[in-house]
């Protein structure tokens, strides 16, 4: 019986790669850019306020990247957000967690030079701060986040 749950669980890992590898580890940062308010960096600027300020220093830098846990993902993602890159990454949102955790840091690494985020493409889905809000995808995140 463990056998098998094994093999599933191992199944399930190797389909969450595959679904990356197809889409690309860069296709988070871009998921993040088109559906976390204020994209990759403030998804970013999330996680060092939960904390994890060394380990995005480290996918910043030039060192080994430190893992953050899919924990902290699942609490700075709203539901609505989780549903977002679920759909964009051909993942089941309870997936896309784990599969930050996994991709994002070296996802980072390559966004960044000398130790700072490339510029990120900016989507009309993100809340623009001090901007209105015009956009129900960005009115669903904020109530969802709140």
């Amino acid at each position: 019986m463990l056998g098998s749950v094994t093999t599933v669980l191992g199944g399930l890992g190797a389909r969450l790669e595959q679904a990356l590898d197809a889409k690309g580890a860069d296709g988070l940062a871009l998921a993040a850019a088109k559906f976390f308010p204020g994209g990759l960096p403030a998804l970013l600027d999330a996680l060092r306020a939960d904390g994890h300020g060394g380990a995005v220093s480290s996918w910043l830098g030039r060192g080994a990247n430190e893992p953050v846990p899919a924990e902290a993902f699942a609490r700075l993602l709203p539901p609505a957000i989780a549903q977002a890159f679920a759909r964009d990454l051909g993942l089941r949102p309870e997936r896309v967690p784990v599969a930050l955790a996994q991709f994002l840091p070296a996802a980072v690494a390559r966004e960044s030079a000398d130790g700072a985020l490339r510029p990120q493409p900016q989507f009309s889905t993100q809340a623009m701060p001090g901007a209105p809000d015009t956009t129900g995808a960005t009115r669903a995140a904020t109530m969802a986040a709140e």
